[in-house]
């Protein structure tokens, strides 16, 4: 996918190509240029005719007028130069050019025009042997395309299909050639892939479904409407194909389509017939097969074309022939040449490729040079409006927070003094009010209350009135905090059991935030007041430390402990106090094991 990501970078570069596009565009709707049209004109004539070297020079006056004034043609001209270049066997010009083509495109965004240039690419490098390259190419084609360009896609999967034929792979080759066939609607499209498949079948020696795909075609109504030498080639090939799948075929099957060639003169496709006859005669008479393998020497050299050539020399090679050496030194030195030819066209079409990026570096600097003061412009004044958005959207914000916080502690504080009173009201009720309601009965009844009995229930209703004057009374905070603190510890602390702080002085807890003294108090207040109530404690230790900047505290004591822990009341409010500053807290416990309680909170 190498070429997907440099279309990327590309795209990014020529930005600023975008805006003069677009100037050009606006002011060029409804102009007209007559000398402009006229060489199209003649341009199109050249065609017709196939005389390429003037199309090639009729194109380069367009793309000179594009050049200076109508950078809206730009991509066209340039993909008109590497048309008739491919058409004039250049194909490395026609690379640059139609590289040059894709540029403009990518400036204007026309992912149509984008995905064909690909695909002009793509096939040039196919027809170098850079298969691979091809590949990424092509890949990049498809993912330019939409969903409606489904003639190109199956153009694209036909070039895939041609890049996995020539590395050998065709089962892979046969799938992109079917995903092209489900794409194609026009009969000629269908033919020429129809065709490459029913050849990757016959090289997977796949003989029956070649030929069942071969005989679809010269069925079909296209078949009829091609010219002779079409069919003939069509026909030769079919034959060819009947013979190898050991079907009944006959010398007359092919001398018939050799002579239509010969009338057409049609060199290349003459010497495949002489190809096809020499197998076909190779293991019958070998007198006739060495007859065809000298024409079809003779007639490859008629070609010039050096594979034909090295091809024929080949066949030729297999049979005792006169001066066999020199066929063998001359196929020695055709084969060199070809290898030398191949690397000369290889090595043209990857210096077209790095000769595009220099010009695309040259023309980059040109066009930001041109509109540098303009866009420098544009850019401080958009980061002014930037920046004014965003003080204004972060002082809605900041204020939108504040508004928000100040809301939620002061339903939070609505939510702490309503609990607070209501569990001040329960502890009233159910502790202090039944005791004073079963002293004053005592008296009221007239029982046997001996003053220090009374004096020792009223000193019961005293305590009880204390500690709950105590559990609710303000936290101090700030410097006092650390001695607050360790006074509830010594609070706690009784004959019967001992509470022992660890590290309290070495954690700094004087230095942490009030609302985190206040949090830090309750848990443990609430922790020592449980502790009173039902573990039956002996011993009560609570270890501070300081962790990555984390306060951990552990709680643990001897008591009884449970098997189960429920989060009721007294444990949910820890757990609602420690995650309100931010922090986290567990509980364990085990029967006849004591209870374990750690939990931590940013510093």
């Amino acid at each position: 996918m190498a070429s997907f990501f440099y279309i990327r970078r590309m795209k990014s570069k020529y930005l600023s190509l975008y805006f003069i596009f677009l100037f050009n565009t606006f002011f060029s709707i409804g102009q007209t240029n007559p000398v402009r049209d006229k060489i199209l004109e003649e341009v199109k004539k050249a065609k017709s005719s196939k005389n390429y070297n003037k199309a090639i020079k009729l194109s380069k006056k367009l793309l000179n007028f594009a050049e200076k004034s109508d950078y809206e043609t730009l991509g066209n001209d340039y993909k008109r130069l590497g048309f008739y270049y491919k058409k004039n066997k250049k194909k490395d010009s026609a690379y640059f050019y139609y590289e040059k083509s894709l540029e403009n495109y990518l400036v204007s965004n026309d992912s149509t025009n984008i995905s064909k240039n690909l695909l002009y690419l793509a096939k040039i490098e196919s027809d170098f042997e850079l298969y691979y390259k091809s590949d990424s190419t092509a890949l990049s084609a498809l993912s330019y395309l939409k969903s409606g360009d489904s003639k190109i896609k199956a153009s694209i999967y036909n070039c895939l299909g041609i890049n996995h034929k020539k590395r050998y792979d065709y089962e892979e080759a046969i799938g992109y050639y079917k995903k092209a066939l489900k794409l194609t609607e026009k009969e000629e499209e269908k033919y020429r892939y129809k065709g490459n498949l029913a050849n990757c079948y016959k090289e997977l020696r796949s003989y029956n479904k070649s030929l069942i795909i071969l005989e679809d075609i010269i069925k079909g109504s296209y078949f009829k409407s091609l010219n002779k030498i079409s069919r003939a080639r069509i026909l030769d090939n079919y034959y060819f194909i009947k013979f190898l799948n050991k079907e009944l075929v006959v010398e007359k099957d092919f001398l018939d389509q050799l002579r239509i060639k010969k009338e057409e003169n049609d060199y290349q496709s003459i010497v495949v017939s002489y190809s096809h006859l020499v197998d076909f005669f190779k293991f019958k008479d070998e007198q006739k097969a060495k007859a065809y393998a000298f024409e079809m020497l003779k007639t490859a050299r008629k070609t010039h074309n050096k594979k034909a050539i090295a091809e024929a020399l080949i066949k030729l090679l297999h049979f005792n022939v006169p001066n066999k050496g020199k066929y063998i030194k001359e196929y020695i030195t055709i084969n060199k040449k070809l290898e030398k030819e191949k690397k000369i066209s290889q090595n043209k079409t990857t210096a077209a490729i790095y000769r595009v990026k220099e010009i695309e570096l040259k023309v980059e600097k040109e066009k930001n040079e041109r509109i540098k003061s303009d866009l420098k412009f544009e850019e401080e004044k958009g980061k002014k409006q930037q920046l004014f958005f965003l003080i204004v959207i972060s002082s809605i914000t900041f204020i939108i927070y504040i508004f928000y916080r100040r809301q939620k502690t002061k339903k939070e504080k609505i939510v702490e003094v309503y609990k607070t009173e209501t569990r001040l009201a329960k502890r009233i009720h159910d502790e202090l009010a039944n005791d004073v309601y079963l002293t004053m009965n005592k008296l009221q009844n007239g029982e046997s209350y001996s003053q220090s009995a009374l004096l020792s229930d009223l000193e019961n209703i005293y305590i009880q009135t204390r500690d709950i004057s105590h559990e609710n009374s303000p936290v101090v905070t700030g410097a006092k905090f650390q001695e607050f603190l360790q006074q509830l510890f010594i609070d706690f602390s009784t004959d019967n059991c001992k509470v022992i702080s660890k590290g309290v002085t070495e954690v700094g807890i004087e230095n942490i935030a009030e609302e985190k003294q206040i949090v830090l108090y309750r848990v443990l207040q609430e922790l020592l007041i449980n502790m009173d109530k039902h573990s039956k404690a002996t011993i009560v230790v609570i270890s501070f430390t300081v962790e990555k900047n984390r306060i951990k505290v552990q709680y643990k004591d001897n008591g009884q402990g449970t098997t189960t822990i429920k989060l009721k009341s007294g444990l949910q409010n820890m757990e609602t106090r420690i995650k309100s500053i931010g922090g986290s807290i567990t509980f364990d416990s085990e029967k006849q094991q004591g209870f374990l309680v750690k939990f931590q909170f940013k510093k």
